[in-house]
């Protein structure tokens, strides 16, 4: 077996049938790929249509379990999984037709432990709005050296990915945190211009669970574990991996920052979030925030008084803009 391709599904009956079908629009045998479809407690048609695929197609397996996330249901997916590589797709998301070949030709040939493809972005009425920029193409390097990336459309080697599994405890960003661990053990990753995902850009509730207080736990837990990996794994010695997790934490430091802090200027996860980092080891980091919201990492009541400044100010010039002839 290939290729193990997991796709988490919660009442996506609106979007899966397109999704399945261009799976199956390959030029591979059903030897060769699964499709592992974890149902993840979905109360619309979603089983139906997966239980009618798995009829019809020998390499189509459906697992069930309770509503528990995304999270939970990749790394059902991960237990199950036989392939030598492993890819994700979204269940309202696309893969372009005679793609996965090419793909899987590249990650022989070269002996790739993680390989990146093309993304197209495209609105919900199919317009192309980008494509994922790639530099460096074809440039192997190794996990701690090259950039990342998170979304859905990445190959893992399996054996490298191991017992490695998505953090539960993350609702949002817990792929990032995935994505950190397995990169900064490979010695070979690539980004290909190959186009190959059809990313069909939605309004939809990530954003609004990361500004909940359990998205806001998520983040805090996101930079436990990252900083526990890193320790765990001996890397604090390594210069290159500092820097590789440094540049990960500080997603969610932003994130904490601009989606927790700043909108309501929450003094208590301030002192939170500043306690976190100076215990850890982290406080440079904040120096980096300031950079972008000044004061940051001297006092909160001088940070506030900037931000005061500055909300004000763009009041004042909304109003004029709405008030010019």
């Amino acid at each position: 077996m290939k290729l193990s391709i997991i796709i988490p599904v919660y009442n996506a009956e609106q979007y899966l049938q397109k999704c399945l079908e261009s799976v199956f629009n390959q030029n591979l045998s059903p030897q060769d790929y699964e499709i592992l479809c974890i149902n993840d407690g979905s109360t619309d048609a979603s089983l139906f249509i997966l239980n009618k695929f798995q009829e019809e197609n020998t390499n189509v397996k459906v697992v069930s379990t309770e509503n528990k996330g995304p999270a939970h249901a990749r790394n059902r997916g991960l237990e199950n999984a036989k392939g030598k590589y492993i890819t994700f797709l979204d269940s309202d998301d696309l893969i372009y037709p005679n793609t996965l070949s090419e793909i899987l030709n590249k990650l022989e040939e070269e002996r790739i432990e993680i390989l990146y493809p093309m993304i197209h972005f495209y609105d919900e009425k199919d317009n192309l709005l980008e494509k994922s920029k790639i530099e460096n193409n074809s440039k192997i390097n190794t996990g701690l050296l090259q950039e990342r990336r998170t979304l859905p459309a990445t190959f893992y080697k399996r054996e490298l990915v191991g017992d490695m599994r998505f953090p539960e405890e993350v609702l949002v960003g817990e792929d990032t945190v995935f994505n950190a661990k397995v990169q900064s053990k490979a010695q070979r990753v690539s980004f290909e211009e190959i186009p190959y995902y059809k990313y069909v850009v939605r309004p939809n509730s990530l954003s609004k669970k990361a500004i909940t207080e359990e998205g806001y736990q998520g983040f805090i837990n996101a930079i436990t574990i990252l900083d526990e990996y890193k320790n765990q794994h001996s890397y604090p010695e390594n210069k290159e991996a500092q820097q590789y997790f440094d540049k990960v934490i500080l997603v969610f430091v932003t994130r904490i920052v601009e989606l927790h802090i700043l909108p309501n200027l929450y003094q208590p996860k301030y002192k939170e979030l500043k306690k976190l980092l100076s215990e850890k080891g982290y406080w440079h980091l904040a120096k980096t925030i300031a950079e972008k919201y000044p004061n940051f990492d001297t006092s909160f009541s001088k940070m506030a008084r900037h931000q005061k400044k500055l909300i004000f100010k763009t009041k004042v010039y909304q109003l004029l803009q709405k008030l010019k002839p």
